[in-house]
Parts: structure tokens; C-alpha cells; sequence
């Protein structure tokens, strides 16, 4: 059964202060931060880190359901589990209080789809409790999902043990990664080296660099050269190990070589991580080269990808897979030949790149013509289909719990510091094809416009890790489907579009287009975990969102109350 928070009330001063002291406004974002409350390992995001261990125990009464329900849709608890042999892996939750459930997945990235699904157990032998034992590889990661039969919760004991050859010595591992700078033709050797690494790239023997970038701009490293076929990769940052989310680039073959080589915007002084290994499992000699060219990041021009029926096609494209009648009516294409918008946001980029979102920026042109840098365009109306690639700006899950509080993680990259920089996010609730409706929730209005001009000031050249303004969001029970997202980071705030009262003009951009920024667009399956206990998070106003202003009407409430 799961814990119920009690909710306490006071009167008077007494309550005021303690809202004072309780809260803090986290710089850069506008919102609240509040503990959770919930057994550790409750998200996915959150799994605990484990080699072998023998009754390591768990509780997973108060914990909540995450994940997409391949195994269970009990509330459950995530483990990362880091084999340290190749060998079959046993896990079991023998000795455990009550009926569990056990599932593992391949690797340690959330959610786990079913592509990653190895196995799932309810009851093993005649006891009513999970083990599970499948074949592992020294070095590699594997999610460890503990729930319950139907919605039991109780105490428990996890046990891993892995039989099979020892993981042999790190040698050039990535906690060991030579410092660099820009080099030419830096003579390296994979012959003796071992794989370590998240293997998001690459899975043979390997070594690491750490490059502190010399300029801003666009970075080429290249293994041209080299006495074998190469792999190459680069992550964010030189911290170790390295996941998915800081990958930057991965190459195997350059322009018709066996060699690799790759090319991607830096900050001046911030640090990039880069392995290099071989095909399959091949090693050798070899050459690193690294060039940071210029001083400015040039030439980036943006749009967004979501389906457009106002497209230079005359195409009615369809907003979702299922069902395909729901006609798009996403602002993407910026001039579709009409001259009356809604014009998609375009963001120029033709002066020194100032911001972006996420780790990296490609140039476009038209949503749907001209050429674009990663060689497609961003919808193709006469497919129907979206390109929703290289999008790397918010940091998932996206928990949208109905009528409930909800917050979006992103990433921002910052070249030009002190720029003033405004955020805008869009969600398609109710997945009629466009971000122009407002729903009606028990505790007030939800507009699909639910980040209204978060204003973020004083930042430093670098990635930031930022959160939204609270917002209501609307996901209903039972809906599990994918909607339409989109997320824009411009120099200027959002003021109404470029065609208001036409359907579609919801996420539209200027039609003096945006000097600076990007938009990026999302189609996902939101999580619906219940949203934050908090009566203090209250949207006063009743305008959708929870935001600054909230807590000023919330003191002005207070002191014309209470005093």
C-alpha cells in the first residue's frame, strides 16, 4: 500500500515564514525546488549504481510506476548494473517479504524500450519471488526493474552474481585520458589497450583524449592516417564514463577512408572527451589530429521539424502516425509562397553563433527545401514524414502527470556570454495538430503554451542544465500516444505569432525571422507519474502557468488576509 503525504495548515505568520524558509528560487529558471520523498531509485533516471552484491536490501513502499510497462506496472525501484565478467549474470530477489517482479534491459538509458528487453520473471520455482540469469558482458551496463505482483510494494533483498571470466585490466581507460590540445598527427597505439566505455559508438579495444578547445568555433578531429579502420567519437565534457546524452559525434568511415573524422562547434576553454578505437574489434597504430578553425561559429540557420501543412508542396501532411487523419497544423515551413504565415521560426545564425540548444547546431535552410548541412530536409511533405534527428536540446523523460505540476529539463549552450535569451514551449495536449488550445483542469486553465517567456540573463559561455517555470500539464489517464513538442530559445520574447487567429499560428516565429537561437521539436510519449504534492504550488492567477508571479498574488493574499 502505498504512503500518503499528510498535509499540514497554519494561520498567520507562522505559515508565511515557513513558505520563506522553505523554498528557494533556482537561479536561471523561476521555480520552486521541493524534495521527493520517494524510496531511493524510484526513476529510472535515477538508478542505483551495483556490481554483484549479496542481499543488498530494498523497500519499494511509497515508490511510483515509471517505465513503459514491458514487464510490470507495479510501483518499482531501477538498478544500473555494471557486469564485471563476461559470463551468465543471476539475479534474484530470494528472501524478499512479499510477491515481486523482476525485469532486465540492456544498457542503463531510460526508458528501455523493447528492443532492450532481455528478460522478466513473477515467481521463480515455487516461491513468489523473482531471479533471473542471462548472459552478460565485462564492462557492459544492465537496468534492473524491481516491482511488485498486480500493485504489491514491500521489503526486499537484491542479490547479483556474475560467473564467468574477470574483466582484465584498464589500460588507457577513459579515467586516464591524456590531456590535448591541438596536435597534428599525434601517434597513438590501440594494440594492448582494453574496451571501456558506455559503448553508445563503439565496443572494441579503446583509448581516450581529453581536448581543452583553443577557440570557438568548429573543432575537426581526424584519425586520417592511421594504419587501421578506425572508430572515433566525442562526448561533452571529460567526465567519465561518458552516457548517450554527452555524445557529440561518432564516425567510423571518412569521406571513402577506412579512418574516421569528425567536425562539431566548441566553447573556447571547455573540455571535450574522444575515444578512439577500431572496427569490430580491430587495433593498431595510428594518428590523432585535432584543428579548432576560426574564432566565431558562422552560418547555423534553424528551423523546426514538425509536419506542416502550409509547405511549398501543397501537401496536407498528417500530425501523427495513428491516427494519420489528424491533419498538422505546426508552424515549421517559414515561407510557404502565401505571404500571410504563420511563418515558421527561423533563426538566422549569420553572426557569431551566441546560443543554442543542447551540444551541437547544424545548419538548414527551408524547413522543406534547399540543402541542409545534415543532407535532409526537416519534413518532406510529398512523404509525410519528419526528419526529427539531431534534436538534443530537453533531457528525457518528460513527466506530464495529469492536471498535475510539471516541469521540462533542457540544455542550453552558450557562446556569447551575457546574451538575453527567452524559452518558449509548446505542447499539443489534446493531439489535435497544432499548440493553439487551451484545457480545462480542476485547478485552473491549461494553455498548450506552457513556458511563456522563461527569461534567462547572465549566463556563461558553456552548456547549462535548466529547468521551466512550473506549468499544469494535461496527459488524461489511459492516453498513452505520442505528441507533438516544441521548444524555441530566440533573443527576443513570444508576442502573439505572425498570424494570429489562424489555426497553426501557435509556435510561429517572426516575419523579420529571429536573429539568434533555435527551435527544436519533439514527438514522444510522455510519462504520466502523479505530479508534486505541493499546496503551495498553486497557479493564483489561473493563467496555466506557475511562475513568479503566483508567489507574489500568494504573499499579496497573505497579507491582505492574515494581518
Amino acid at each position: 500500500m502505498r504512503k500518503t503525504k499528510t498535509k499540514h495548515t497554519s494561520r498567520g505568520f507562522g505559515l508565511f515564514l515557513a513558505v520563506m524558509l522553505a523554498l528557494h528560487l533556482v537561479p536561471g529558471t523561476g521555480y520552486v525546488a521541493l524534495g521527493s520523498g520517494f524510496p531511493p531509485g524510484d526513476t529510472c533516471t535515477e538508478a542505483i549504481p551495483v556490481g554483484d552484491v549479496t542481499e543488498l536490501p530494498f523497500d519499494t513502499t511509497g515508490a511510483r510506476f515509471g517505465g513503459r510497462g514491458l514487464c510490470m506496472v507495479s510501483p518499482n525501484i531501477w538498478f544500473c548494473y555494471t557486469a564485471p565478467c563476461t559470463g551468465d549474470v543471476t539475479v534474484s530477489l530470494a528472501g524478499s517479504s512479499y510477491d515481486t517482479m523482476l525485469a532486465v534491459y540492456k544498457g542503463c538509458e531510460c526508458f528501455p524500450t523493447s528492443n532492450d528487453f532481455i528478460a522478466c520473471n513473477d515467481d521463480f520455482g515455487t516461491t513468489f519471488q523473482s531471479q533471473i540469469t542471462f548472459p552478460a558482458i565485462a564492462g557492459e551496463k544492465y537496468l534492473i526493474e524491481v516491482g511488485g505482483y498486480a500493485s504489491e510494494v514491500g521489503k526486499g533483498f537484491l542479490t547479483i552474481s556474475c560467473e564467468g571470466a574477470p574483466e582484465p585490466p584498464a589500460k588507457d581507460n577513459c579515467a586516464n585520458a591524456l590531456p590535448v590540445g591541438d596536435v597534428m598527427n599525434l601517434p597513438f597505439d590501440t594494440t594492448n589497450t582494453t574496451f571501456d566505455g558506455p559503448g553508445v559508438c563503439m565496443t572494441s579495444p579503446n583509448t581516450w583524449f581529453c581536448y581543452t578547445a583553443s577557440c570557438t568555433g568548429d573543432v575537426t578531429i581526424s584519425l586520417l592516417g592511421s594504419s587501421y579502420d578506425t572508430m572515433l567519437a566525442a562526448y561533452n565534457g571529460c567526465v567519465c564514463e561518458p552516457t548517450s546524452g554527452d555524445l557529440i559525434a561518432c564516425n567510423d568511415d571518412f569521406s571513402g577512408s577506412f579512418q574516421s573524422q569528425v567536425t562539431f562547434p566548441v566553447i573556447a576553454g571547455n573540455q571535450y572527451l574522444i575515444e578512439v578505437g577500431g572496427y569490430a574489434s580491430e587495433t593498431g597504430q595510428g594518428v590523432l589530429s585535432i584543428s579548432c578553425a576560426g574564432t566565431v561559429i558562422l552560418d547555423k540557420p534553424d528551423l523546426g521539424d514538425a509536419p506542416d501543412s502550409s509547405n511549398n508542396f501543397s501537401k496536407v501532411m498528417s500530425a501523427y502516425p495513428f491516427p494519420p487523419s489528424i491533419t498538422a497544423h505546426y508552424p515549421t515551413v517559414f515561407d510557404d509562397g502565401s505571404g500571410v504565415g504563420p511563418y515558421g521560426p527561423l533563426h538566422i545564425n549569420d553572426e557569431p553563433v551566441v546560443a543554442y540548444l543542447g551540444k551541437q547546431i547544424t545548419a538548414e535552410n527551408e524547413a522543406d527545401t534547399g540543402d541542409d548541412e545534415d543532407g535532409e530536409n526537416n519534413i518532406q511533405p510529398n512523404a509525410n514524414r519528419s526528419n526529427r534527428d539531431d534534436d538534443d536540446g530537453v533531457v528525457f523523460p518528460v513527466n506530464l502527470p495529469d492536471c498535475g505540476l510539471a516541469r521540462i529539463d533542457y540544455e542550453v549552450t552558450v557562446a556569447v556570454p551575457g546574451a538575453d535569451l527567452w524559452v518558449n514551449v509548446w505542447l499539443d495536449f489534446n493531439r489535435d495538430g497544432d499548440w493553439d488550445d487551451t484545457l480545462d483542469c480542476p485547478g485552473g486553465s491549461t494553455p498548450e503554451w506552457v513556458v511563456q517567456n522563461q527569461y534567462l540573463y547572465g549566463l556563461s559561455a558553456g552548456l547549462h542544465q535548466l529547468t521551466t517555470p512550473g506549468f499544469l500539464a494535461a496527459h488524461p489517464d489511459g492516453v498513452h500516444e505520442e505528441i507533438w513538442m516544441r521548444i524555441t530559445l530566440a533573443e527576443q520574447p513570444w508576442t502573439g505569432g505572425s498570424n494570429p487567429g489562424e489555426p497553426g499560428n501557435a509556435g510561429s516565429g517572426p516575419q523579420s525571422k529571429y536573429q539568434i537561437g533555435e527551435t527544436e521539436d519533439y514527438l514522444f510519449v510522455p510519462e504520466r507519474v502523479g505530479g508534486e504534492d505541493c499546496p503551495l504550488c498553486k497557479d493564483v492567477d489561473g493563467n496555466g502557468v506557475i511562475d513568479i508571479q503566483d508567489l507574489i498574488n500568494l504573499i499579496n493574499e497573505w497579507l491582505a488576509t492574515c494581518q
